[in-house]
């Protein structure tokens, strides 16, 4: 994938989850659709700042994708999926023993557990970087 076509996948995305919560801020739920324009705005935001430091380490002559970043990329990675399996079993262990007495939204348990996923990689991401 070149580097015209990841932004472009970037922004088109960026336009569906806006135009997802325009549609949810009018029609459905205003919360939910300011928190996915919020959330719209606020990774377009990370990503300016992201691509700007990118591209002042270039400007320096620095190579901000050596191996060292690729490394703690995979490791964080692989201590996610180990995580995440093990939470995932844990998830089905308590759910399998107190099915009828707790009720939850398969959609919501599903929210929980992408965000927990997500996390444990940044977590994972940034104690690999301060080690290594």
């Amino acid at each position: 994938m070149t580097n015209i076509q990841r932004t472009a996948a970037f922004w088109i995305t960026i336009a569906l989850l806006a135009g997802l919560g325009l549609w949810q801020l009018i029609y459905v739920n205003p919360g939910f659709g300011a928190g996915l324009i919020g959330g719209a705005v606020g990774v377009s935001v990370v990503r300016y700042l992201k691509q700007k430091k990118i591209k002042e380490l270039q400007a320096k002559g620095l190579n901000p994708y050596d191996e060292r970043t690729y490394a703690i990329a995979g490791k964080a990675s692989y201590a996610t999926l180990v995580s995440s399996v093990l939470l995932a079993a844990l998830v089905v262990l308590i759910g399998s023993t107190f099915s009828p007495a707790v009720m939850v939204n398969p959609f919501d348990l599903l929210g929980f557990c992408i965000a927990i996923v997500v996390l444990l990689y940044v977590i994972f991401y940034y104690y690999y970087n301060r080690i290594m």
